[in-house]
């Protein structure tokens, strides 16, 4: 299996610590990920609040392009809607020429109305953009054109860099909705699974996912295996790995909680948003809540871990999972040591588990290097 390392630069420390020192120590982390084994690095998208202060994952992944030598690169996820399509595509060309083909795509369509509203983007037509936009990169990935869109109307235009490779097999969305798992399947993209709890299919659909793949895309392609991300805590004590998971588990649930807007009267009742409304969490249940989703987050000593890890996998039939060390206003000391504990204990055994990988893409070169 594939196994990488992700990083949401969630800030929820104390405001001693300020944003440029927080930065600078999360990319170090990551980094260092590389030299204890991990095979990629993956990064975030989230814009105004310090539920995540990382605007820019591809500027960020050119960043640690020059301070790494192998690591696949990803995003986890671009939210296609609050991003121009072409530029999106470029530097995504760009990246991926100068890493020679490091690059894994994330996409997704985002949820916070706070976000869409900062970016002056109606959170009405998130669902149509992120079909349109993702259909139109996807696309010029593979021809070095862009064109086409309904909204977009965008003008014919070849695009430089020149693909260095095809992305088959290197583009994943990330997929709640029962409307979203089926545009991942009919454009041709992996599931992207984000946050793992032990329960089954982590109540992504993948037997529609299945299905629509198999209705679109019949026999001529194999559906890449899903990837999956989610914050993790392990430590040789599984007593005090469940105390300490819950206490940056409750803090990070309420950062989320914020950044979503999941406990105001509107959440879920955007177009294209319905199916979230469900979720809405009243205020006086937010507390609640905190306790009951950290109290199911993998943690527990390595062994416990890996445990959790191998009935997941046992659902999905995973080709990669991403971890998150570091959140919920954890002392860098600390997501420093998870990390490393995880990558000397549990890193090697989910290296062995088997699977079907896509993350190399197809094989063909698309120009001369």
């Amino acid at each position: 299996m594939h196994v990488g390392y992700a990083t949401g630069f969630q800030h929820q420390s104390a405001e001693s610590v300020n944003d440029t020192r927080f930065i600078k120590q999360d990319l170090e982390m990551a980094i260092e990920a590389e030299e204890l084994g991990f095979e990629s690095i993956w990064v975030t998208e989230h814009h105004f609040s310090n539920y995540s202060i990382s605007p820019s994952p591809l500027q960020t992944l050119a960043y640690l392009a020059g301070r790494t030598k192998s690591v696949k690169l990803g995003t986890q996820v671009i939210v296609l809607p609050w991003n121009d399509p072409v530029r999106v595509a470029e530097q995504a060309l760009w990246l991926d020429n100068v890493t020679e083909g490091r690059l894994v795509l994330g996409f997704g369509r985002g949820l916070g109305k706070m976000e869409y509203d900062g970016l002056r983007v109606d959170i009405n037509q998130t669902r149509q953009l992120y079909r349109e936009y993702a259909e139109m990169i996807i696309n010029a990935l593979e021809t070095g054109v862009i064109e086409g869109g309904e909204i977009t109307q965008q003008p014919r235009r070849e695009l430089r860099p020149r693909p260095f490779r095809s992305f088959e097999g290197r583009v994943f969305g990330s997929a709640g909705s029962p409307e979203s798992v089926r545009t991942v399947a009919e454009l041709g993209m992996g599931i992207m699974i984000i946050n793992p709890e032990p329960r089954a299919n982590l109540g992504v659909d993948t037997d529609t996912y299945n299905q629509v793949w198999a209705e679109t895309h019949g026999d001529t392609r194999i559906a890449p295996a899903p990837m999956l991300s989610g914050t993790i805590f392990v430590d040789e004590s599984s007593d005090r790995a469940q105390e300490l998971s819950r206490q940056y588990h409750r803090v990070n649930f309420r950062a989320a909680v914020n950044n979503y807007g999941m406990a105001d009267e509107s959440f879920g009742t955007t177009k294209g948003n319905e199916f979230y409304k469900k979720m809405r969490i009243e205020p006086s249940k937010i507390d609640e809540m905190a306790e009951v989703t950290a109290g199911v987050m993998p943690a527990g000593n390595p062994t416990e871990v890996l445990e959790q890890l191998e009935r997941i996998n046992n659902d999905l039939n995973l080709q990669g999972f991403f971890p998150h060390f570091h959140f919920g206003g954890m002392p860098r000391e600390e997501a420093e040591r998870n990390m490393r504990l995880f990558a000397e204990k549990c890193l090697p055994e989910l290296k062995s588990w088997p699977s079907e990988s896509t993350l190399d893409g197809a094989t063909r070169t698309l120009q001369t290097v």
